[in-house]
């Protein structure tokens, strides 16, 4: 009995292992927040949140510097005018573009194609951030670059002092920044299935070893069967002599 607890306590502590490395892979894939660095030629900087799309490539870990562009038409639902040439080569640019009047992926896979490296969306009328998504997967496929989305405040003051025009540039940077129940909820979620798992599989088994148990005893029947044999009281007493 020890032993097959043993071994079900075993084999628990080996799914446990395996959830727990699918945790972390979740984990990795979860939303990663991020913030946008912008500078100008007079060394002015400043900081604007943002948040990442649900789709197209993450933020390189170093972060992606380039110069913004706003977008020509400014919603993007239709192919962009493509950056320009920085010093007769191609530089890395990022468009700026205004939500309303068609998907984000529709805009970000515009701006992708016109040959921007990465897309900054803004709201309309609000600071609030959204989380763009998609749910078309044949455009979702055709994605490579990162996007996020900022509020109106936000691109506004970019436009204002941070374009390419200007003499700015921007850097999206990554910042792993998630709240605790990101973390604790999937991890708990987890730890209740390696419990519940537990407890099945002892429930099984000592059902399993009852059953066994029931089939290994003699019946009624049997028993009456089994010969009896009656023996009498000695009537000599048996004396013991001990050697020395």
């Amino acid at each position: 009995m020890l032993l097959s607890i043993g071994m079900l306590m075993l084999s628990a502590t080996q799914v446990y292992t395996i959830l727990t490395v699918q945790l972390f892979a979740f984990l990795n894939l979860l939303p990663v927040e991020a913030d946008i660095l912008a500078y100008n030629f007079e060394n002015a900087s400043q900081t604007f949140e943002d948040l990442p799309a649900r789709f197209g490539y993450r933020l390189p870990a170093e972060g992606l510097k380039g110069f913004l562009i706003n977008s020509k038409p400014e919603n993007a639902c239709e192919p962009i005018v493509p950056p320009p040439l920085k010093d007769n080569s191609s530089g890395t640019f990022i468009v700026l573009i205004r939500r309303l009047d068609c998907n984000f992926d529709i805009k970000v896979l515009n701006a992708q194609r016109a040959g921007y490296k990465a897309a900054i969306v803004h709201n309309v009328d609000s600071d609030d951030l959204i989380s763009m998504g998609s749910n078309d997967i044949d455009i979702l496929k055709k994605i490579d670059i990162p996007s996020v989305f900022i509020g109106e405040s936000s691109a506004n003051s970019l436009k204002d002092e941070f374009t390419y025009e200007k003499g700015g540039h921007v850097i999206l940077v990554p910042e792993l920044s998630l709240p605790l129940e990101y973390y604790l909820i999937p991890f708990l979620i987890i730890v209740g299935i390696c419990l519940i798992l537990i407890v099945i599989f002892m429930i099984t088994k000592f059902v399993q070893d009852r059953h066994r148990n029931r089939r290994n005893r003699l019946r009624k029947d049997q028993l009456k069967k089994l010969p009896v044999h009656k023996f009498k009281k000695a009537t000599h007493a048996i004396s013991v002599t001990n050697c020395i």
